[in-house]
């Protein structure tokens, strides 16, 4: 097995271990961070629902448009086990820090950014499609945002990662 894949494959594993116990064992039970990620989703759907012109209100983590509820914004939906997902390739994956230390924060905003930008669409399903909203909050959406992810990840890896000359 090639050095680069077997290192990854080493490193991407404890930081996957390192992850899922500092998620369960004090993330998860202080709640603080996923609270305040649900907000911040919750916050950035109502402003682009209402630059597009709807009327909007939020109730705990229920977003509504014009008086409907439309979607529940849940810890899960936050986008945190993404970032850690992302951060982790980009720590597990051989290639100088003075690029992760750039692309962890700009790709953690970037996907912040999509998964607003697929809660409003989920918002915006439900209100006039709601036949098709379980098809597309389980799938269509869910895919967008991991491939979104994917590109981050290979642009990254074609441009700062040691498979290239930097």
């Amino acid at each position: 097995m090639n050095s680069i894949v077997k290192k990854f494959l080493i490193r991407a594993a404890i930081i996957y271990i390192g992850w899922l116990v500092i998620y369960h064992a004090v993330i998860l039970p202080d709640g603080r961070i996923n609270k305040f990620l649900t907000e911040k989703v919750i916050q950035g759907t109502l402003v682009g629902l209402d630059l597009l012109g709807y009327e909007t209100t939020s109730e705990g983590d229920i977003v509504y448009i014009d008086g409907q509820a439309v979607v529940l914004v849940a810890d899960a939906c936050n986008g945190l086990e993404l970032f850690a997902l992302y951060t982790g390739f980009l720590l597990a994956f051989p290639g100088k820090w003075k690029y992760k230390a750039i692309f962890i924060p700009v790709g953690i905003f970037l996907i912040f950014l999509i998964n607003i930008l697929r809660e409003i669409a989920l918002s915006l399903n439900y209100k006039f499609f709601q036949e098709t909203f379980e098809l597309n909050h389980k799938y269509t959406y869910v895919f967008v945002v991991y491939l979104f992810v994917f590109f981050i990840w290979r642009y990254w890896l074609k441009n700062y990662s040691l498979l290239v000359k930097t």
